[in-house]
């Protein structure tokens, strides 16, 4: 296997920040390399995935850890804060099952439903999220979206997914700097977070925003400061 990318270890480098961090309760895993993206065709995991294509941004920035990821709290007196992520390494995403075409409750939503490949989720807490790309044929870039167990909707999609406005790069960019808070991908969606509903992302995110700065205070959360504003 080659050395590590220059992504790779920037995300080794992150993962290493919450592990060793003092502020930080957390716990950690995952530095075994798998396979290069370039050697995976999704046709091969599935009839259904033929024609679809993984962009060369995609290829660039792809980890080929078998899995990388944390769940995590703040200590120490900080504002509270909860966070996981756990990537999953392409060849096992693709074959994992779809999240259940049974419970489409149209055509269109079995489809969709079976264009969903896992990258993103929270096996140690349980919280329930995951985040998926769309496998769809001849598209420049998969999409993503995402699922936790918030009431969400945006038909005509089914029940508890929403798209998100960022690539797969810019997932991984945004791993980076949110350490997997819990409900920061809604920081990049078509969502309003002020309801009811969203207090609990909600004051997660905020307090991330508080305690952050002091955690790692190399890092400019400015750009997600304003997108919290602007969905509240």
């Amino acid at each position: 296997m080659s050395p590590l990318t220059q992504n790779e270890q920037l995300h080794l480098n992150s993962l290493e920040e919450v592990k060793n961090c003092s502020l930080l309760e957390s716990q950690c895993s995952g530095t075994t390399l798998d396979r290069p993206l370039t050697n995976i065709s999704p046709e091969e995991y599935g009839e259904s995935w033929e024609g679809v294509h993984f962009s060369e941004s995609m290829l660039s920035s792809y980890l080929r850890f078998y899995e990388i990821g944390a769940a995590w709290r703040t200590v120490g007196g900080l504002s509270d804060v909860k966070g996981e992520y756990s990537l999953i390494n392409f060849h096992d995403a693709l074959m994992s099952s779809d999240p259940g075409t049974e419970q489409g409750q149209t055509a269109f939503h079995q489809a969709f439903l079976s264009q969903l490949c896992p990258i993103d989720r929270s096996p140690r807490s349980g919280a329930g999220f995951q985040t998926y790309l769309r496998m769809q044929a001849e598209v420049d870039e998969l999409e993503l979206w995402y699922s936790d167990i918030a009431d969400i909707e945006q038909p005509p999609y089914p029940p508890g997914f929403i798209k998100l406005d960022i690539s797969y790069c810019e997932y991984l960019d945004a791993l980076l700097l949110t350490k997997g808070t819990y409900g920061w991908q809604y920081l990049f969606a078509d969502i309003s977070l002020s309801g009811k509903g969203s207090s609990d992302s909600r004051n997660n995110l905020k307090n991330m925003l508080r305690a952050f700065p002091e955690i790692f205070p190399d890092r400019d959360y400015s750009s997600l400061r304003d997108r919290l504003e602007a969905r509240l």
